[in-house]
């Protein structure tokens, strides 16, 4: 991916400020459980390794990841479950300055592979259920604008 199109804002101010907020709460979350050294290890080191680990085996010449749809809902929920469920507090700090840097880039795919698209500068991408739809919406609106200015 080149620098250009690492700079290209893929989400909206709605899409933006609903990361913000839903990416601070869950750290506030993360805050009031308690959190311990392990947590942070865990939740900002291991889990975005984890994920960097587990794309890196497709190659780094893969073509980059779209997973949207049933499968990629599925898969989302699935992931999203276990690790809050397993992993309370570091997935809660995991999800949480993920969300954050999701609206700081304008990455409109999951936030589970922000810290990994920031660090390896791809852009894999898997559907979101949270922000997906807000997406969709600021997207179409924005087509919607651009065509009736023109």
């Amino acid at each position: 991916m080149t620098t250009s199109e690492q700079s290209i804002r893929r989400i909206g101010p709605f899409g933006t400020i609903a990361r913000v907020c839903l990416g601070a709460a869950l750290l506030v979350a993360a805050l009031a459980s308690g959190v311990e050294l392990l947590d942070l290890l865990v939740g900002l080191v291991l889990m975005p390794l984890a994920v960097i680990v587990v794309l890196a085996l497709r190659g780094r010449q893969a073509a980059p990841l779209r997973l949207f749809g049933a499968t990629g809902y599925a898969l989302n929920f699935g992931l999203s479950g276990i690790l809050l469920v397993v992993m309370t507090v570091p997935a809660l700090l995991f999800y949480g300055v993920s969300m954050l840097l999701s609206a700081a880039r304008g990455y409109a795919g999951c936030e589970i592979l922000a810290i990994q698209n920031w660090i390896t500068r791809r852009d894999d991408r898997m559907a979101c259920p949270v922000f997906s739809p807000i997406d969709a919406i600021e997207v179409s609106q924005k087509l919607t604008n651009s065509r009736t200015s023109n």
